[in-house]
């Protein structure tokens, strides 16, 4: 929203709005710790030979808390990948390897500043909120004093949308404006292009 404010007339991030950032002083060590472990590409995900062992693993991580099974498992079902060893539950590794350029508040502080298009930003109650990271919480701070970003807590795990559908929708729909005079619901979806 910073880079294109033209672009975008309204934004909606749900349990993640501000990316981590990291001390000046840990930059290079950083970027060299994530070069090595791309080069590398050493991490491996765990193989499982029972796929309830996995499953029931992965749907008691803070990610699905709180969800509704059916929904755990669709998403389960489309992660998990059969090998002839057994069950692994696949997603980009990358997730797993820090940042190759993490921003650091010199950058992250003055995009945020400069923000002007009108943003909402949900946040899970059991989501990254959660862990008390310090950069999380120096973020939200933040943004607090220096924007004017909406906020709104909703309970639920990371994946909100999936666990907590009305009040996501409700407040996304009353956000973006999609109700018109007294409609009880928004008028269908037209993709208008990029």
């Amino acid at each position: 929203t910073a880079t294109y404010p033209d672009k975008i007339d309204k934004f909606v991030a749900i349990d993640g709005l501000l990316p981590f950032h990291q001390p000046n002083d840990q930059v290079v060590e950083n970027l060299r710790k994530a070069t090595d472990m791309l080069v590398d590409d050493t991490f491996n995900h765990k193989i499982y030979k029972d796929l309830e062992v996995l499953s029931e693993k992965i749907t008691r991580t803070v990610f699905y808390k709180g969800m509704d099974p059916e929904v755990a498992q669709f998403m389960l079902d489309r992660s998990i990948q059969m090998l002839p060893e057994g069950h692994q539950f696949t997603y980009d590794k990358r997730l797993r390897y820090p940042a190759l350029i993490r921003m650091t508040k010199d950058v992250l502080f003055p995009l945020i500043k400069s923000w002007q298009t009108p943003i909402l930003y949900l946040i899970a109650t059991d989501g990254f909120k959660q862990f008390h990271h310090p950069s999380y919480i120096e973020g939200i701070d933040y943004l607090n004093k220096h924007s004017t970003v909406k906020q709104l807590e909703l309970p639920g795990p990371h994946h909100l949308h999936m666990s907590n559908t009305e009040d996501v929708s409700a407040a996304v729909i009353s956000f973006l404006g999609l109700c018109k005079d007294g409609q009880d619901s928004p008028p269908p979806f037209e993709f208008k292009g990029l």
